[in-house]
């Protein structure tokens, strides 16, 4: 847990300087992003068993392709299970996410963040398996991108959850 802490003191501090939605703006994202997230665990879902039959009826294929060339067939099949792989986890974060996000707690925050940086881990994985130089230029690029994004919206979100500073100030004053 201490690695995530240092994490997130290092990107906050990337994103301290960039210009921030409007207080209320905050409020409202940090309130609705739990229906955010279970829209991405259900999506998750959704891909993983698309990703499943695909892989079943890739299997089938790949069978017919292993006969011309056997390595570009399982790179595919090896390609897909690290991609569903990958789903399946950001997916199940997700869902373990909603109902600590629903309740403003820094442990559906944090779930996010985790998940955040799931989804980096599976831009770069999936750009290396990618086997083109092009199709890695475009993967690590549509990735920051998209990584860039979310990882903004989350940290300007970052302040509305109970975090252990703002738990020290509300014990403290309640003692008094």
């Amino acid at each position: 847990m201490e690695f995530i802490t240092k994490l997130e003191t290092t990107v906050a501090g990337w994103v301290k300087n960039l210009p921030h939605l409007p207080p209320a703006g905050q409020k409202w994202l940090a309130q609705n992003v739990w229906w955010i997230a279970l829209i991405g665990a259900i999506a998750s879902g959704i891909a993983v068993l698309i990703s499943l039959f695909g892989l079943l009826l890739g299997g089938a294929a790949a069978s017919y392709v292993y006969v011309i060339d056997p390595g570009f067939a399982t790179w595919v099949l090896i390609s897909g299970i690290v991609t569903l792989i990958f789903t399946t986890i950001r997916g199940l974060i997700l869902a373990i996410a909603v109902t600590p996000l629903k309740n403003m707690q820094k442990k559906g925050w944090v779930l996010l963040f985790i998940s955040w940086l799931v989804n980096a881990l599976a831009v770069v994985v999936g750009a290396i398996l990618s086997l083109s130089v092009i199709g890695f230029i475009g993967a690590i690029l549509f990735g920051a991108i998209g990584l860039a994004i979310s990882g903004y919206f989350i940290f300007e979100i970052h302040g509305q959850f109970a975090h252990s500073a703002r738990i020290t100030k509300t014990a403290k004053t309640t003692k008094k």
